[in-house]
């Protein structure tokens, strides 16, 4: 068990220390929060990726105000009952900090929307999902949403030697100069450039150097700590999920969704990726997976870990097993083709007459028709064009349902 925090977090900058914050994250202080800080105006939630300053920005925040309470929950640890006693206690102002704020479920989720209203206390929140899509649009509607860049490598460098003196180990690097040289020379650019813009990431594999042995390969060091910080940020599970889902695997894709979840990832990101895979490659070949997966989506709403597993494992296992088609995909990529192609011309890009108000009296209704068809031009001249050179841009496949529906175009169009 940790008597002390690990190095990295131990380094995070206050308002004294302020030369070590970088980058976007410097420059959304200096400019964006400044008025902010000066007077609680609305509630915040900073979205970016690991290690790129949300939680240091944010404790900023809560520096800058002296006589205000302050709470702070891990949406990962912390569940409902922890949520009332920390708004409880800040009933008469404070702030309330929430880290991952992604992770909280609906139920929770709707507990913070009285006093996001009332303003009662002040919320400040750090994600690294994009709010947008993991938080409901009563929450969206009353906070404001920052957006916290990575620094890129040059800053990282600076901010990498700047602490490298703040090591407890440095003066034991002094009496190593050809180590320090290696390190500060060579090591630092490798690890600034390997490590993606994850400061905490960078402060680690940079601890790790300083503590190596003479017996120790610094490169082993190096690429031993990616590899365990590849695993914890489990995105390569997810890739090799839905890699498998793709390939029809459903063992495959089982496996890597639950080594995902248990590694910590968030179920409902899991499902999320699911709503999206149902559309991007089964689609039409198969309409009843987006609701098979919705409603795993919302199952596990209501349930929570650990009976929820069975919905996560529902959603992975039909969408693997099913027909997959990805022309939904190439549709999408085909008509932005033909948009993107008359991208100097765009409002000579209309519809016919015969689709727009003006024109009502020559449209012709389908349902009028035999078979509800009428052979008629919906698409903008220019872009039918296009259409007639390539080729329609939804093309169904010969699986499942598409199969019907594909027979069905070529029925009312052939002609």
């Amino acid at each position: 068990m940790f008597t002390t925090p690990p190095w990295a977090d131990s380094l995070r900058p206050n308002l004294t220390q302020l030369e070590t914050l970088c980058g976007p994250a410097r420059r959304l202080w200096d400019k964006d929060l400044l008025h902010w800080r000066e007077h609680l105006g609305s509630h915040l939630i900073f979205w970016g990726p690991p290690g790129s300053g949300k939680t240091t920005l944010a404790m900023l925040l809560v520096e800058s105000q002296k006589s205000v309470s302050f709470r702070s929950l891990s949406a990962v640890r912390d569940g409902i009952s922890e949520i009332k006693k920390a708004l409880g206690s800040l009933q008469g102002g404070g702030i309330l900090f929430i880290d991952e704020i992604h992770r909280l479920t609906r139920p929770q989720q709707d507990l913070l929307l009285p006093t996001l209203e009332s303003g009662d206390c002040w919320l400040i929140a750090a994600t690294t999902e994009n709010p947008a899509g993991t938080l409901c649009p009563a929450i969206l509607s009353r906070v404001r949403t920052l957006h916290v860049r990575p620094p890129d490598q040059s800053d990282l460098q600076l901010l990498l030697r700047a602490n490298l003196s703040k090591h407890p180990k440095h003066s034991d690097l002094l009496g190593q100069p050809d180590k320090f040289e290696r390190i500060t020379a060579h090591w630092i650019p490798v690890v600034a450039a390997r490590c993606g813009g994850d400061v905490r990431l960078g402060l680690n594999l940079l601890d790790g150097l300083v503590h190596s042995s003479d017996g120790q390969s610094e490169k082993d060091i190096i690429q031993g700590q990616l590899r365990a910080w590849t695993a914890q940020t489990h995105f390569d599970y997810v890739s090799a999920m839905i890699k498998s889902m793709r390939g029809s695997d459903p063992d495959a894709a089982l496996f890597y969704g639950y080594a995902a979840i248990q590694a910590g990832e968030d179920p409902l990101y899991i499902l999320r990726r699911c709503i999206i895979f149902a559309s991007e490659d089964v689609g039409n070949a198969d309409p009843a997976a987006l609701r098979i997966v919705l409603d795993c989506h919302e199952s596990f709403e209501k349930i929570g870990l650990p009976e929820g597993m069975y919905s996560v494992a529902q959603a992975i296992c039909y969408l693997s097993a099913t027909v997959k088609s990805n022309r939904i995909l190439k549709a999408l990529e085909t008509v932005n083709d033909w948009w993107t192609r008359e991208s100097g011309d765009k409002q000579s890009i209309t519809p016919p007459e015969h689709l727009i108000l003006k024109g009502h009296q020559k449209y012709k209704y389908p349902h009028n028709f035999p078979d509800c068809f009428v052979r008629e031009q919906y698409l903008p001249q220019k872009i039918e064009v296009l259409r007639r050179k390539q080729g329609a841009a939804y093309r169904p496949s010969e699986f499942g349902a598409e199969l019907k529906l594909k027979e069905r175009l070529r029925k009312l169009w052939s002609k």
